[in-house]
Formats: structure tokens, sequence, C-alpha cells
């Protein structure tokens, strides 16, 4: 029987102990031997949603929280290691039931995958939360591309993973865009107090030839997630879904504007092509997302 621990929901929750970041090798496939719960309480979720100017909440009852909430929760289920070693580059979710105030939620973590794609190694995180009846909330996987040896990468076959991006063939219909500017006091709110990365520090970007700081993959998610939100309703909270790339990063002072296009509807399942990109155009977050028939 596995004991579960109370954590933070929206900060970092270990200093780094000494430990390296998160490589390759440092995981193998199968479950964490931790369990974790965390408590979502009013203000936590105005918090969070603080963060985004509060996108999508007339969407959303005020009973839930955000699917995307779970976020940090998941970057922190490998606790006690705490940093990863590359960029993450792969974000899945799939709602089961909206995301609760006030009752406790536990969560399960996971490494459900690791493949080489390009001579680079990569791995896949799952996060699995549960209510207080163990009722299924949410999955999501976050994979990121690792620190590995050749060594390291020797036992894995180069991976077929499908690609998340859609054709512009049989658009019904485009959808109203959404944008929320990338600011430095957005960055430094979300990073949390003691925080010195490349998301707060100017020095850290431009050590690792970044123009600018650069934003967190969360915020991506996040208006990602509250499209969907603000597109479906009720039905997002319990049989959304959505796959996502972040394939470039997006700078301070830059605007994101997500955009999606509907190639599917009906009554049980909706398709929406989705992409972020910035004001000059540059396409920084591809995908897909809707809702999905589930027996």
């Amino acid at each position: 029987m596995h004991n579960k621990e109370l954590m933070p929901v929206i900060i970092k929750k270990y200093p780094h102990q000494g430990l390296p970041p998160i490589e390759f090798n440092t995981f193998e496939l199968g479950e964490f031997p931790s369990r974790w719960a965390i408590n979502i309480n009013q203000q936590t979720s105005n918090k969070w949603n603080g963060f985004f100017d509060y996108l999508g909440d007339k969407s959303l009852s005020q009973d839930y929280a955000h699917q995307d909430i779970m976020y940090y929760p998941g970057m922190n289920s490998t606790a006690p290691y705490r940093n990863y070693g590359g960029p993450l580059t792969r974000y899945v979710v799939k709602n089961y039931a909206p995301i609760p105030l006030n009752k406790e939620i536990s969560f399960i973590g996971s490494v459900t995958d690791k493949y080489v794609k390009r001579g680079n190694g990569f791995v896949t995180f799952q996060l699995a939360s549960y209510d207080d009846n163990n009722v299924l909330l949410q999955k999501h996987w976050r994979t990121f591309m690792l620190p590995s040896t050749q060594s390291d990468r020797e036992h894995y076959v180069e991976s077929n993973e499908k690609n998340t991006s859609i054709e512009d063939e049989n658009i019904l219909e485009k959808l109203e865009e959404m944008k929320l500017i990338c600011d430095q006091n957005r960055f430094n709110d979300i990073e949390g107090p003691g925080e010195s990365t490349a998301h707060t520090n100017l020095n850290m970007a431009k050590a690792r030839g970044m123009p600018n700081t650069t934003a967190q993959a969360c915020i991506s998610i996040a208006v990602i997630n509250r499209y969907l939100t603000k597109q479906f309703g009720n039905k997002f909270l319990t049989n959304g879904f959505y796959d996502i790339k972040l394939i470039k990063p997006t700078f301070a002072g830059e605007t994101m504007r997500c955009n999606g296009a509907l190639i599917k509807n009906s009554d049980q399942e909706s398709l929406c092509k989705l992409t972020i990109e910035t004001d000059d155009k540059r396409l920084v977050t591809i995908g897909y997302g809707g809702i999905e028939q589930r027996d």
C-alpha cells in the first residue's frame, strides 16, 4: 500500500538536493514508487488562471479548475528529481471528468515510453489523476528530448512517432483567435520566487543561444486548453483531448496567437487543427484537439 503525500499545486516542490537534471537513462519504464496528492482551493485556482489573464474562465463552472492546472503536478511527479535535462517536445491530454476544487486529487506518475528519433533520446512521462472516489479525471503525457549517449540509445530502434500536423483539407469552420502576450512579469510569476532559469534570467537564456528569455511550455498548453474549453464547454471536461508539439520557443515581448480550424464535427466527435504562432507568423506550437466518443 502506497502512502500519499500532499504537494503544492502550482510551484516546484523540492530544492535541487544535489541531484543532476533528468537524463534519458535516469528512469526505467514503469510507475514511480511515490504517491502524491493535491487539493486545489479557489485561491490557488484563481492564481493559476491569473497567470493566463483568466482566458476561458467564463466557460468553466466555479466548482472546477481548468484541466491545465495538472501541468506542475505532472512535472513534479519525478520528485525528488526536479529538473529535466532537455526540452518538452510533445504534450498529450485526455480528459475524463472535471477537476474538482476543495477535494483531494491523487495521482500516479510513470514512464511509458523511451525511444530514439534522429539520433536523440526521448522519454515520455504519464500522469494519471483520480478524485477521492478513485474516479479517473485526466491522463496526460509529456515527452522530453533528454541528454543521452550512443550507448544509452543503442538498445532502442528509431521511432515511427506519428506527426501531429493535419492537412488543411475539409475545413468546416475557422474558429475565433485567442491571444496572450508573453511578457517578463508573466514568466516570473509562473516560475515563482527564487527561480533563476532561461525563463527569468536573460544571461542564462543568451548562454543557451536565445535572444531573450523564453516562455514556459505551460503557457502554450494553457492557451490550447482554454481555447478548446471555450469552443466545446462541458463536453471538453469529460471527453476532451489534445495532442500538441512545441516546435520553437516564444520570447518575452512576443504575442501567442492560437487559431483552430474545425475539420470534423458531429454530436459524438469533433476535431480541430490547432496552431500557435507569433506576430511575425513564426509557428511555435502545432497539433490537434477536440471531443472524442468513449465507451
